[in-house]
């Protein structure tokens, strides 16, 4: 089970990038370099030749190595680093989206980055945050007083306005019409899913409502993946997928009616696997067994499939 941010022994954690946010081809860079490695990973981050072979400054590759990590895409386990299971089947030379072109794709690592209590910020932002509007002050503001609430210690006010000026870059799309292709008005790939607004004057909000990109296959991953860590029980209430820490429908800002829609389709998504049921008023959902890896990716890859069938049929 994750820690949570009210267990006594969480350690926040509000620094590791280095005050670089997430950029374009960084993910793939990383698993290549691992992957080249061959087993020899101990220093695939830190040796003199690093900078030369991912092209940036020394920050800069501590700052991949962290993203890499944050998203899954590479772990590291007694000194070793590995590509995931997750980073090879996306970014592997025959991967199914090395160039993260599949909305999807973006979906998934975004699950990977607000499920995990890890990133302070960015787990409370998506998780427990409720504020309509907001900029950067009201921002640090309140993590002050969850520190205080949670007993943290107390975070560096440097280290904090850094971190959450981060996840702005990370996240927030420009709402603003400008001129030239869209994707220049982009900070980092995870802005395209629109999940955080720019507004004027440095105002910003989260962005909550339906969501279109968002597949039927990682809906179902996040589900799942949701359901085994919450429940052990073979029901689950709707408030919980919609409302409850690390559920889809807060990491995905989903609204109440685009869920429903979604979880009264599911039994026909997973071969009823997963089945809706409305008996005297209470909204659940009943599994008929427990969820395996192969379970979870055998949903993801559906989203890919439709793709490749598409593009095959075209």
């Amino acid at each position: 089970m994750k820690t949570k941010l009210t267990d006594a022994n969480y350690k926040p954690q509000f620094a590791g990038h280095e005050t670089f946010y997430l950029r374009y081809g960084w993910l793939k860079k990383a698993a290549d370099e691992v992957k080249n490695a061959h087993g020899n990973t101990r220093k695939v981050f830190t040796d003199d030749d690093a900078i030369a072979s991912f092209g940036v400054g020394k920050n800069m590759v501590s700052a991949i190595r962290f993203w890499a990590h944050a998203c899954d895409i590479i772990h590291t386990q007694d000194s070793e680093t590995m590509v995931s299971e997750l980073g090879s089947f996306l970014l592997a030379e025959k991967g199914a989206d090395p160039y993260l072109e599949n909305p999807t794709s973006l979906w998934i690592l975004h699950w990977k980055l607000a499920s995990n209590p890890k990133h302070t910020s960015i787990y409370w932002l998506f998780n427990y945050f409720t504020e309509g509007g907001f900029d950067k002050n009201l921002l640090m503001k309140a993590l002050f007083d969850v520190a205080d609430q949670y007993g943290w210690k107390k975070p560096n006010e440097k280290t904090l306005s850094n971190d959450l000026l981060v996840f702005l870059n990370t996240y927030a799309m420009d709402s603003s019409p400008k001129k030239g292709a869209r994707e220049d008005n982009l900070t980092s790939p995870l802005a395209e899913l629109g999940l955080v607004r720019s507004g004027s004057n440095g105002r910003f909000h989260m962005g909550w409502g339906p969501k279109p990109s968002l597949g039927k296959g990682a809906f179902l991953y996040a589900l799942c993946d949701f359901w085994e860590e919450y429940s052990d029980a073979n029901t689950l209430n709707f408030q919980n997928v919609l409302l409850e820490p690390g559920s889809p429908g807060r990491i995905f800002l989903m609204d109440e009616n685009d869920l429903a829609v979604r979880l009264m389709e599911i039994s026909d998504d997973t071969n009823g696997l997963i089945s809706w049921s409305e008996t005297a008023g209470l909204k659940q959902l009943i599994r008929s067994k427990s969820f395996s890896e192969k379970i979870k990716n055998d949903f993801l890859t559906q989203d890919y499939a439709t793709v490749q069938h598409n593009v095959e049929a075209a």
